[in-house]
């Protein structure tokens, strides 16, 4: 039994772009845990910087199954 990895993939607000990424990340064996979408939207790091725009996107998380090295 191997263990799990666990990955986290922003792709832009773009239904082919996330299809892709879906596909990519089946390619590989692995299984998509979540999709979340975000909002385009105005994020401030600190008090007293001025905010900047961060545009819509999907956020994935997936889980992928990795090997155990052979015994030697």
């Amino acid at each position: 039994m191997g263990h799990k990895q666990y990955g986290v993939y922003t792709v832009r607000d773009e239904p082919a772009r996330l299809r892709e990424q879906l596909d990519h990340i089946a390619a590989e064996g692995g299984i998509v845990i979540s999709v979340i979408w975000q909002p385009a939207r105005q994020v401030t790091l600190e008090l007293g910087l001025a905010p900047y725009d961060v545009t819509s996107g999907y956020v994935i998380v997936s889980e992928h199954e990795l090997s155990e090295p052979a015994a030697q």
